[in-house]
């Protein structure tokens, strides 16, 4: 059957509009999703970590290629702080629980110790396991090499030990104050720093972690990167 040249038209733009079509589909299907929005920061590149060397709580050596095959989510500060850290840790432990229940088990937490003089191996495995067995602690000995600076400015750590002073203060008794930051790092499964929660502030100007915060982050982040 031969088509009238209105048929031909008709059918003509009917197929243009079926390839148009189908390339607006493709075009869609490849476009890169959107990063997921996060109380914090999500590297577009993760940063991978330089050499550096610690002792967990365990008294075993570890190193960057320790943190490779998992999730690793890290807090930092020091055990005889009396409020950010150990409510840090608590929060923590609930995300830790809730994944559980979700069937997700490859996330460790760890955390490390900027008071390692203080926080000795012994001391760590104590105060890391009262939060959540699965927690792991992290310290150092003293090393005139400082085979634990990398990690820190590798994550970009912020801590100072300011020495104690004033009435009463024995300068030989080396007492002295940790001030130290408040924030939690994601190393991804192949242990480069992927991305930074920050904490919320309250109108009293506390620091805290929502766990439902950092758990909706955490899995955002996983889906986001497949």
């Amino acid at each position: 059957m031969t088509l009238s040249p209105r048929a031909k038209m008709l059918t003509g733009l009917l197929l243009a509009n079926v390839v148009i079509a189908a390339v607006i589909a493709v075009a869609l299907l490849n476009q890169p999703r959107s990063p997921p929005q996060i109380q914090g920061v999500l590297l577009p590149q993760a940063r991978p970590l330089p050499e550096f060397q610690l002792l967990d709580h365990n008294n075993q050596s570890v190193n960057q290629e320790n943190l490779k095959g998992q999730w690793h989510l890290i807090s930092y500060g020091f055990t005889t702080c009396p409020d950010i850290c150990p409510t840090t840790l608590s929060q923590l432990a609930t995300v830790n629980h809730r994944l559980k229940a979700l069937g997700h088990t490859d996330l460790r937490v760890l955390f490390y110790s900027v008071d390692h003089r203080r926080d000795t191996v012994m001391q760590l495995a104590s105060y890391v396991s009262f939060f959540d067995p699965d927690f792991v602690g992290l310290t150092h000995l003293d090393d005139s090499k400082n085979p634990h600076l990398p990690f820190e400015q590798g994550l970009g750590i912020v801590a100072q030990l300011v020495p104690a002073t004033g009435a009463g203060i024995d300068p030989a008794a080396n007492e002295y104050q940790v001030n130290h930051g408040v924030t939690l790092f994601l190393l991804n499964p192949k242990g480069a720093l992927q991305a930074i929660f920050k904490p919320e502030i309250s109108h009293a100007g506390t620091h805290s972690f929502s766990p439902d915060t950092v758990l909706r982050d955490y899995l955002a982040i996983r889906n986001y990167l497949g």
